[in-house]
């Protein structure tokens, strides 16, 4: 692809992908909020044009930017993806509404392909709603990215945009600062204190943050209209092997409380997804085994967050 529009392009997933997309040679616009905000050194790269836009006002992208006959959007950009304001009902419905007028935008500057970076807390939501469980208010997020990814591809079929789902699994590596499980376990283990973990007996699933833009990129330039694709290591396995992983290349006689926890969550067996799809539709296949993603994210943590 010639050219890109990234929005959430200053995010840890979102500045990934500007930085695959420069490699690739592909003119990058990238969509942040703000000057101000944490750009992640995007704004260096070749090819990358910083545009401020909020996301309440994606529907003026194309007359902020001038730039048309774009060949992808990669649409990243959600408020509320991490704490308190999952539970938001009002954040959550506004970002259904933005990604409608994300669609829209898209097709207005000449785009006609359209990806949604999707999440694997949808299929958790779906699961919980089945069962007779009362959800907890944090699941408003993962019903909005359902409500979100049903209305968007509708809007876009009817703009004639193609439209792709992207499914994130877990994405970690160097440049996290999220309250994520592998994020913060590792600090907690470099730092020598306990974590407690379930069992960690249900299936899971990693991929590193350079694989992970890779694929987005992938689907972005060779993904199949109303598919979706799931990105992640293409071999779940259960979680107290990662975590195992993650202990041993910290200290391997450090104590973990694997089974301190009662495991309340939702477990998913991995056949929810077409594993294969990424690969089948656009050759992409994840370059970095989860020891080695490990190993690196462990040295950038020690090196540029003095853990």
């Amino acid at each position: 692809m010639k050219k890109a529009i990234v929005t959430g392009a200053n995010g840890f997933v979102g500045s990934a992908l500007c930085r695959e997309l420069s490699a690739q040679g592909t003119e990058v616009i990238a969509v942040v909020r703000s000057r101000d905000s944490f750009l992640g050194g995007i704004e260096t790269l070749p090819g990358v044009r910083v545009v401020c836009c909020e996301l309440a006002d994606i529907s003026r992208l194309p007359q902020i930017v001038e730039v048309r006959d774009v060949g992808v959007m990669f649409h990243l950009a959600w408020t509320g993806s991490a704490g308190p304001l999952r539970a938001d009902d009002g954040v959550q419905l506004d970002n259904v509404r933005f990604a409608c007028d994300a669609v829209r935008a898209c097709e207005a500057m000449g785009c006609g392909r359209f990806v949604f970076a999707s999440s694997i807390m949808e299929y958790e939501i779906d699961a919980v709603m089945k069962s007779d469980a009362t959800p907890g208010v944090n699941t408003i997020y993962s019903s909005a990215k359902v409500a979100a990814d049903y209305m968007a591809r509708t809007v876009a079929g009817a703009h004639g945009v193609a439209y792709i789902r992207a499914v994130i699994s877990n994405i970690y590596g160097p440049g996290e600062r999220s309250p994520r499980l592998v994020n913060t376990s590792l600090r907690k283990m470099l730092r020598g204190e306990r974590c407690s973990f379930s069992a960690g007996e249900q299936m899971y699933d990693f991929i590193y943050i350079d694989d992970a833009a890779k694929a987005f990129a992938a689907i972005g330039d060779r993904g199949t209209a109303n598919r979706t694709y799931y990105i992640g290591s293409l071999s779940p396995r259960p979680l107290k092997e990662f975590l195992l992983e993650m202990r041993d290349e910290v200290d391997p006689s450090l104590e973990i409380g694997l089974g301190d926890i009662p495991f309340a969550g939702v477990s998913l067996t991995y056949r929810e997804f077409d594993i294969q799809a990424v690969k089948n539709d656009t050759g992409f296949c994840p370059e970095t085994d989860f020891r080695t993603g490990i190993r690196q994210t462990i040295k950038w943590i020690k090196e540029k967050e003095n853990v």
